[in-house]
């Protein structure tokens, strides 16, 4: 079916172009256009008159009217060439970047931002190959680059994201929550990355890296941020205690009689919840197991007294309330309890700098949160970049966390 059509090339927004016919197969729309031929070819470097070399036709895919009606435009065009610059020159129509408008592009990266991949392929009419596609080239093109002036504060962390251990190293601005950086593996090579990418003067006003107690992260930080201060996420630490605490509760259970096995082995979640946040019936089982077990008691004592640590509204009183901890566990007969305090003892610089500055990788875990969902939204990773894209534009344009642009 031919459909003459006027003023149409108004609605596609083709300036320098009109619209001949709609072309409605049942199938697809496709929209012939020409260009105006009173429009002389002009070089875009140095914008003189170019001779017309030779023709070819295109075919350019557009927004259509849903996934089982696409819309293509079809035209044909003229090579130039200019004989200062010694270049030739095709010009299309505005909007076409390859073989599909930016407009389309654009579409199926918004499509990308609220839905899978596969779905966002169907109502586009494409695959899902070709959806990720567009989408990182619509990202390439209008996401800002991480702004790397005036850090005072970062974030570091490492996410599995693929199968068999496969890890990416984040560097997050603890500020604003921008993602400033995104690299494979969880080696000091991939934090060695970001770190080459600052100048002197950023370096410089860096004032504390938060991040768990990996080894390799905090010589890296220490190698290129001497005068920075490592600050060991609290989360972190915590987690750490409470794998003590299973140990502890996981002796004491190979310690205990057959009939009461099953009663310790059942408990594990009441010992990680936090006081108040249990019901009537799992509070009750675990006060009756503190009140029979002494070692699982003491170390659950332990932890609420670990958490008061990082509450004290002074560095000395944080000092002071690290040390008695510290004492007290290391007074302790149960032996995970030692190890655990030997190993805050060795850390207790990086534990003490929270008072300082005050920062957790809260903001991190939220963040690898988001990281699991845009991966599952996009039927796995495809590629690290488009991951990093994909996380700086959700984290861009969500109203909680602003991104930091240069002045």
């Amino acid at each position: 079916m031919r459909i003459e059509v006027v003023g149409f090339e108004h609605f596609l927004n083709l300036p320098g172009w009109s619209v001949d016919r709609l072309v409605f197969s049942g199938k697809d729309l496709q929209v012939e256009l020409h260009r105006d031929r009173r429009r002389s070819l002009v070089c875009p470097r140095c914008h003189g008159a170019m001779t017309p070399s030779r023709s070819q036709s295109h075919r350019v895919r557009d927004i259509g009217l849903g996934p089982d009606c696409p819309l293509w435009l079809t035209y044909t065009t003229i090579q130039g060439r200019c004989r200062p610059c010694d270049r030739y020159h095709t010009e299309h129509p505005p909007g076409v970047d390859g073989r599909s408008t930016i407009r389309f592009q654009r579409w199926v990266s918004s499509l990308c931002r609220i839905m899978t991949l596969q779905d966002a392929g169907w109502v586009a009419g494409t695959v899902p190959s070709t959806a990720w596609r567009m989408d990182d080239r619509h990202l390439k093109r209008n996401l800002p680059e991480p702004c790397l002036d005036g850090l005072t504060h970062l974030m570091v962390d490492e996410k599995a994201v693929r199968n068999h251990h496969g890890y990416v190293t984040f560097v997050l601005n603890a500020a604003t929550g921008e993602p400033l950086h995104c690299a494979e593996g969880k080696r000091k090579e991939s934090l060695e990355a970001f770190f080459r990418k600052l100048t002197p003067a950023q370096l410089g006003s860096i004032k504390a890296v938060c991040m768990d107690r990996a080894g390799h992260f905090r010589s890296v930080v220490k190698a290129y941020l001497p005068q920075a201060d490592i600050v060991f996420d609290k989360f972190h630490l915590i987690a750490n205690y409470n794998a003590t605490l299973d140990e502890v509760r996981r002796q004491s259970w190979h310690e205990a009689a057959k009939a009461d096995k099953s009663f310790i082995k059942g408990q594990r979640y009441n010992l990680f919840a936090r006081r108040g946040t249990l019901k009537d019936k799992q509070q009750a089982e675990l006060d009756k197991l503190l009140a029979a077990n002494a070692p699982i008691s003491e170390a659950y004592v332990l932890g609420d007294q670990l958490r008061t640590i990082w509450q004290q509204p002074t560095l000395e009183k944080t000092t002071a309330a690290l040390d008695d901890w510290i004492g007290l566990a290391s007074k302790s007969t149960i032996q995970p309890l030692q190890a655990f305090a030997a190993s805050l003892r060795r850390s207790a610089a990086e534990i003490l700098s929270y008072a300082k500055h005050r920062i957790t990788n809260g903001k991190m875990e939220g963040f690898n949160n988001l990281i699991s969902r845009l991966i599952h939204r996009a039927n796995g990773v495809r590629s690290i970049p488009y991951l990093f894209r994909r996380a700086r534009a959700a984290v861009r344009f969500s109203p909680r966390q602003p991104v930091c642009r240069p002045a």
